[in-house]
C-alpha cells in the first residue's frame, strides 16, 4: 500500500523551502558583509591608522554572522573563539581595539550549558598615571549602563556635560577637566558612552546586547579613537 501523494510532497516542499531560506539568508549576509566592508578588522584598522596585531582581518564588527564560526554556533566539540587586536599610535599615544568573543557548549543528559566570555574595548594609554574615573551616558536606547567602579558622582562644571553624562571620580580637578573634554563624545550619545579610566588607560567599553553595543559604537570609530587619544594626552601627558 503506497503513501498518499501529499505525505510525500509536503516533507519535500518543507525541506526545499528550508534550504532556499538558508541560501537566501547566507546571500543576504554576504551582501551586508560587502556593504559594510569598511568595518572588517583590516579595513577598520587602516581607517584608524592601526595595524592588525592578532586575529582575522576579514572579521566584520558590524556583520558578525559573516564569520563562519559565529554563523555555525558553538558545538560540544568546537567552541566559538574570536580574538582580535588592532594597535597603533595614530595621535601620538598608544591606542588599541580588542575584541574577544568565546562561547563553549556542553550538552548533558537533560540540559545544554553555554559558557560565554566577551570583552570589547578601544583603549588609549597615557604616559603618566592619573586618578581613576568612570563616565556613563545617563540615557541610552538599551537601558542604563552598569558602572564598574565605586566612585562618587561629581559635577564637572559644564551643565551640558552633566546633563548628558554621569561622571564619577574622587578628584574635583579631574571632573572639571572632563567637563572640558567630554563634549567630543556627545556624538556617541545615540549608542551610549562607557568610559573607564583605571589610572593608566582610558577604555571605551562595548557590549553584545547592552549599551554601548559594538556595532552602534564603532559606527563612530573615528570620533572614539580621537577622543580617547585626546583624553590620554590631557590626563597623563
Amino acid at each position: 500500500m503506497g503513501y498518499p501523494y501529499y505525505v510525500l510532497v509536503f516533507p519535500a516542499l518543507a525541506l526545499g523551502y528550508t534550504l532556499f531560506m538558508r541560501s537566501r539568508q547566507k546571500q543576504q549576509t554576504a551582501n551586508y558583509d560587502q556593504q559594510y566592508s569598511n568595518y572588517r578588522a583590516g579595513e577598520l584598522a587602516t581607517r584608524l591608522g592601526l595595524q592588525v596585531i592578532k586575529g582575522d582581518p576579514s572579521f566584520n564588527f558590524m556583520v558578525t554572522h559573516a564569520n563562519a564560526d559565529i554563523a555555525r554556533g558553538a558545538t560540544d566539540s568546537k567552541a566559538i573563539h574570536i580574538d582580535i587586536e588592532l594597535s597603533g599610535e595614530p595621535f601620538g599615544v598608544p591606542l588599541s581595539l580588542t575584541y574577544l568573543n568565546r562561547q563553549e557548549r556542553e550538552t548533558g543528559f537533560s540540559s545544554t550549558t553555554y559558557k560565554t566570555w566577551f570583552d570589547c574595548r578601544m583603549a588609549a594609554t597615557a604616559k603618566q598615571p592619573f586618578p581613576p574615573f568612570e563616565v556613563t551616558s545617563r540615557k541610552t536606547p538599551m537601558g542604563s549602563i552598569v558602572k564598574t567602579q565605586t566612585l562618587p558622582e561629581m559635577a564637572t562644571g559644564n551643565p551640558a556635560v552633566d546633563a548628558e553624562f554621569s561622571v564619577s571620580t574622587q578628584e574635583p580637578a579631574l571632573a572639571q577637566l572632563l567637563g572640558q573634554l567630554l563634549p567630543e563624545f556627545v556624538t556617541l550619545g545615540s549608542a551610549g558612552v562607557h568610559l573607564v579610566g583605571d589610572g593608566q588607560r582610558i577604555s571605551f567599553i562595548m557590549n553584545q546586547t547592552t549599551a554601548p553595543i559594538v556595532a552602534s559604537a564603532l559606527y563612530h570609530a573615528e570620533v572614539m579613537s580621537h577622543g580617547l587619544s585626546n583624553l590620554a594626552k590631557r590626563l597623563g601627558g
